[in-house]
């Protein structure tokens, strides 16, 4: 991965709204994540279970099961994030769930897929 690409998934900024997980990148492009698809996505092993997602890559090119939009609707409050290292963020939810890490990249990803 060349520099800029590596600095253009890093954080200037990062904050929570009560909808909403707001990120400043250093290249100046600005994030708006709605908290209810990312606790719809939730990447910590249980959630991902819980959706039913294989733990084998070898499901390549198909699409995992997500929590119905009710059942993350539920959760989707957030009460604080933690900074992980330097490459993530982990999100405490207000039902007190917070073992999902939010990486960076997968984050700019998530964002650019949706530009």
């Amino acid at each position: 991965m060349v520099v800029e690409d590596k600095r253009r998934r890093r954080p200037r900024v990062v904050e929570l709204t009560d909808e909403h997980l707001l990120i400043q990148w250093l290249d100046g492009h600005e994030s708006r994540l709605p908290l209810e698809d990312l606790r719809r996505d939730c990447p910590c092993a249980v959630c991902r279970e819980h959706r039913g997602a294989q733990p084998e890559p070898s499901m390549a090119g198909t699409e995992l099961p997500m929590l119905s939009a009710e059942a993350a609707a539920a959760t989707a409050a957030a009460t604080g994030f933690d900074y992980v290292g330097r490459y993530g963020v982990r999100i405490t939810w207000a039902d007190g769930h917070d073992t999902g890490i939010y990486v960076f990249e997968a984050l700019r990803e998530l964002d650019d897929d949706d530009s």
